[in-house]
């Protein structure tokens, strides 16, 4: 009889555990918008940093970009065209 209320009390507890994981998937226009937004708050730390140095501040921001094209091209959420724009924007910045 024992045995039969431990194993009820242990997994009323393991379904509330899993009940409570509940996982926030997020969808892919709000992770494309926190990626840019990474990338954008990135160039501008740079730019903030290297200010007072021209050519080193020229030379940072071209590092950064190729980067960034590197991780938007292997990226799932970026189209060819999606990257090619963002990376435009970042070079306004």
């Amino acid at each position: 009889m024992e045995f039969i209320v431990i194993f009820l009390i242990t997994l009323i507890v393991a379904f509330f555990i899993i009940k409570k994981r509940k996982y926030k998937i997020k969808d892919s226009i709000q992770k494309k918008e926190e990626i840019i937004n990474a990338y954008e708050n990135d160039l501008r730390i740079i730019i903030e940093k290297n200010k007072h140095n021209q050519s080193k501040l020229l030379e940072e921001k071209k590092l950064f970009l190729l980067k960034c094209n590197n991780e938007l091209s292997r990226n799932i959420f970026f189209t060819a065209e999606e990257s090619k724009k963002i990376i435009e924007n970042l070079l306004k910045i």
